[in-house]
């Protein structure tokens, strides 16, 4: 089956295929700002440890002329003085490349996180063929990265050459400092050298964070079909099951708890079905069901109604019938309406015989359940 071009890829990516794609390592990132924040910092850095450098090389500068006439014929001397030069090199050079190591490993989680994928690393047969790679050569991708390369070329050979006009005078003077000065200056220059090019960086990098990001956005579109098969296959994880189960169980409870209130009777079954009841004459013709529930939603609805004083009434065939006829907000069958009204009318004497209105009801007959409606038994 062939890809889906480009223009089929309308829908943007779901949160399943954003955290795969960040699990392989798909992650917008720019080597633009993390070239940046290397340059100015590292300039930064190199401007402030000057003295160290300037005392250090021109120590070391120092060295031959110390050399007594054994000393180049003495390997063990030659050794010697070379360890100590190295050794103080790297003590000196030592804080500016810790923290360029700390730099390189924080800018490169810049700007989407720090993931390690170890599958990256690996090798891979679709990098070695000839024919994804001519792909990659001549796509959108390659094309804009070219692009790229040349404003950096453009931009940076521009600064370059700028900044050595500026500074010829004072590099044609070196010659004529002491070694600790001239150093310094040196130091001075090169740092201020990276520093103007990480701030050149820097404006390409501002153009190029936001570009990797659409870029990424835009590869990870997904068709209808991919939105739809992948919904399709999230219902039937067990995982996905189970939390639809639970937020449909809390929806249903929210709802018996607001509705169960407004019920002008509960009738039960009595253990494993409920169903609450109201009649409101601007609102349907008929009774209908407000809330139902079957084992611990019932026993959930006949707690609320106990807190509210609503009347529950044990009647199993016909709260069977209307819990397996009636859907909620639906009204009963009109086969059902003779035994809901009795009911109905029921409870009205009962609520009155209770406010001492009237006189103690006699026992509800039995109901009337047509026999396309009755249900067993559980």
């Amino acid at each position: 089956m062939s890809q889906h071009s480009a223009q089929d890829k309308t829908e943007e990516a779901s949160s399943q295929k954003l955290r795969k794609a960040r699990e392989e390592g798909q992650i917008a990132r720019s080597k633009e700002l993390s070239s940046a924040g290397l340059l100015l910092i590292g300039g930064l850095a190199m401007q402030w440890m000057v003295p160290s450098f300037g005392l250090f090389f021109a120590e070391l500068m120092k060295q031959p002329q110390r050399f007594n006439w054994q000393g180049p014929r003495d390997p063990q001397m030659m050794i010697h003085w070379t360890a100590d030069a190295l050794i103080g090199m790297l003590w000196v050079l030592l804080p500016l490349f810790g923290l360029l190591a700390l730099l390189l490993v924080l800018l490169g989680a810049v700007p989407g996180g720090m993931v390690l994928v170890w599958k990256k690393l690996m090798p891979s047969g679709e990098k070695l063929n000839p024919l994804k790679g001519l792909k990659r050569m001549f796509s959108t991708h390659s094309l804009m990265e070219l692009l790229k390369s040349l404003l950096k070329v453009l931009l940076i050979g521009g600064t370059l050459a700028l900044m050595l006009e500026h500074q010829w005078p004072t590099l044609m003077m070196m010659n004529r400092m002491p070694p600790q000065a001239a150093m310094e200056q040196a130091l001075r220059i090169l740092s201020q050298a990276f520093i103007l090019l990480g701030s050149v960086q820097m404006l390409i990098a501002v153009l190029d964070v936001p570009y990797q990001r659409w870029s990424l956005n835009k590869q990870l579109k997904m068709t209808k079909q991919e939105v739809k098969d992948e919904h399709k296959n999230s219902e039937g994880r067990p995982e996905i099951k189970a939390r639809i189960r639970q937020v449909q169980g809390m929806l249903a409870r929210a709802r018996i708890e607001q509705r169960v209130p407004q019920a002008d009777v509960i009738i039960v079954n009595p253990t494993h079905y409920a169903v609450a009841i109201k009649y409101d004459p601007e609102r349907a013709n008929a009774p209908y069901v407000i809330a139902k529930g079957v084992d611990s939603m019932a026993e959930r609805i006949r707690e609320v109604a106990g807190q509210h004083g609503k009347m529950v009434m044990s009647l199993p065939e016909l709260t069977r019938a209307i819990y397996y006829s009636t859907r909620v907000d639906q009204e009963v069958p009109a086969g059902l309406y003779t035994a809901v009204a009795y009911v109905l009318n029921h409870v009205l004497q009962l609520r009155a015989y209770e406010a001492g209105k009237g006189k103690r009801p006699n026992p509800l007959a039995p109901l009337h359940v047509p026999p396309e409606l009755r249900q067993p038994e559980r």
